[in-house]
């Protein structure tokens, strides 16, 4: 798996490697898959839609997306965010 780079504020810190042109799609699905590494930790998988109904799903381990979660909570975007 790649590493998985946390941006906590994208205004800030755009993602200028990225082209302008790439394809933007919707979450719509997520899910845990218990041993889903060869390691047997667990991984979470996500479905993106794209604009012409192509499913795109992507991969990490929990306890990377986890961590990204709490990172990005503790960020200036995330810490302006409240629980409803």
């Amino acid at each position: 798996m790649q590493h998985l780079h946390i941006t906590p504020d994208v205004d800030r810190a755009p993602w200028s490697d990225i082209e302008p042109d790439a394809l933007a799609g919707d979450l719509v699905r997520i899910g845990l898959l218990r041993n889903g590494t060869t390691e047997g930790r667990a991984s979470v998988g996500l479905v993106v839609q794209l604009p012409d109904g192509t499913h795109v799903i992507a991969q990490t381990t929990w306890r990377l997306l986890h961590n990204a979660v709490r990172a990005l909570a503790a960020g200036p975007v995330g810490s302006e965010e409240t629980q409803d």
